[in-house]
């Protein structure tokens, strides 16, 4: 099939390792075939000039290259800096392990970050697309545009200072168009994450497996073993009475977007937003043989990522928020609970209210683990983090007292 110029997406790849340029546009290649036409430079000089002199539609670069002496949050100061100007949506892919990277790309601009070691490929697909299905709609307005440009000036004749006039004047338009446009989709954005306070997220894993026949969209439940995960802002109802609303909605996002690019990072299902809290689980609807370890190294994660938050919060919203978090692992029912017109992937038991239990019961920025998640984990976890046993505590609906215990990184 032969393609328009237009329909083409060109993407320079910036990517100092051939091994993983092969990966990356193998992935591309895969999704979107012939829709696409990628530019490769593994040197970061001759790729920022590349970018200069040309006209891509996105960038997809590492941010570790070799002699290249700046640390990692210039480099990509760097890079967003010499994207934004030309408007080019700018993804990173990185080997980089650092904690506080996406906190500090996504400030400056970046659309999508990606840690190489921790790649789940259904939720990269899931987003490139999200993030290709933006450029084209683009392109299809700057298209519409010039070629409404054209047709105007062959049907009423014009010298080229007219045109240039003219070509000026509809830059500005289109720049005026893509805002409002923006603002629009901005405020829907707002709406529909409040909207999910109140919902679920579904996953892109779940949805995989909708589409492969591998999970059942009826109401039948069943038992399977997974992890629980339930975190909470400490406080939060007296701290919103002093907001406004829109600081309100503000704050919601940023922490539920921040914990939420957590948990799909360890292969967590967001099971509901409520209020304040997150419910999500490890080990369903698709097992994971390994959901314990993945549940609580989200945890921390959650709390450390929640720290690089809490000096931008207080400088904006006047207050330092905390968290707690409660996990637990056992056996759950999972299904769709609800009635035909609202459906909602769930899991309930004994299992669900311990870990609501652990969360409330955690003191601010700690992580409270149940006895059966705890005795279940591998040898190497005993020195991963550091374990402090608490005095055991009763669990409504369940007899005698528990085993808890707080969890720290070493």
């Amino acid at each position: 099939m032969d393609l328009e110029k237009e329909e083409i997406v060109k993407v320079i790849i910036l990517e100092p390792s051939k091994k993983a340029y092969d990966v990356i546009s193998g992935l591309l290649v895969e999704w979107f075939g012939e829709y696409i036409e990628i530019t490769w430079r593994s040197i970061f000089e001759n790729g920022i000039s590349e970018l200069q002199t040309s006209n891509f539609d996105l960038m997809i670069t590492e941010i570790v290259f070799p002699n290249k002496d700046e640390n990692l949050e210039t480099t990509l100061e760097e890079i967003t800096n010499l994207a934004g100007p030309s408007e080019v949506p700018l993804v990173i892919i990185t080997k980089s392990d650092l904690k506080e990277l996406p906190v500090i790309a996504f400030q400056l601009g970046v659309n999508e970050f990606f840690y190489k070691h921790q790649i789940k490929r259904s939720l990269m697909e899931h987003r490139f697309r999200n993030l290709f299905r933006e450029i084209y709609r683009k392109k299809v307005i700057s298209l519409q545009m010039d070629d409404s440009l054209r047709r105007f000036q062959e049907l009423y004749g014009m010298n080229q200072t007219e045109i240039q006039d003219l070509n000026s004047l509809v830059k500005k338009f289109k720049k005026d168009l893509e805002s409002e446009y923006e603002a629009k989709l901005n405020l829907e954005k707002e709406k529909k994450k409040m909207q999910n306070v109140f919902g679920m997220y579904v996953d892109p894993v779940v949805v995989e497996n909708i589409l492969n026949n591998t999970l059942s969209l009826d109401q039948k439940g069943k038992e399977m073993e997974v992890s629980v995960l339930f975190s909470d802002i400490r406080g939060y109802t007296s701290l919103s009475e002093k907001m406004r609303p829109e600081q309100v909605i503000s704050f919601l996002n940023e922490y539920f977007t921040a914990m939420t690019e957590v948990i799909l990072g360890y292969g967590g299902m967001i099971d509901k937003y409520i209020g304040d809290s997150i419910m999500c689980l490890f080990g369903a609807p698709v097992f994971q043989k390994e959901h314990r370890q993945n549940a609580l190294d989200c945890a921390v994660e959650m709390i450390q990522v929640f720290e690089l938050w809490q000096p931008k919060w207080e400088q904006i919203y006047g207050f330092v928020p905390n968290i707690g978090i409660g996990l637990a692992s056992g056996k759950v029912i999972v299904g769709n609970v609800g009635s035909f017109q609202k459906l909602s992937y769930t899991a309930v038991g004994d299992t669900v209210n311990m870990a609501s239990r652990l969360e409330s019961l955690a003191k601010p920025m700690h992580v409270y683990v149940s006895e059966g998640l705890y005795n279940n984990l591998p040898d190497e976890y005993a020195k991963k983090y550091i374990y402090e046993e608490l005095e055991p505590v009763k669990i409504k609906g369940k007899e005698g007292f528990h085993r808890i215990l707080s969890v720290k990184p070493l």
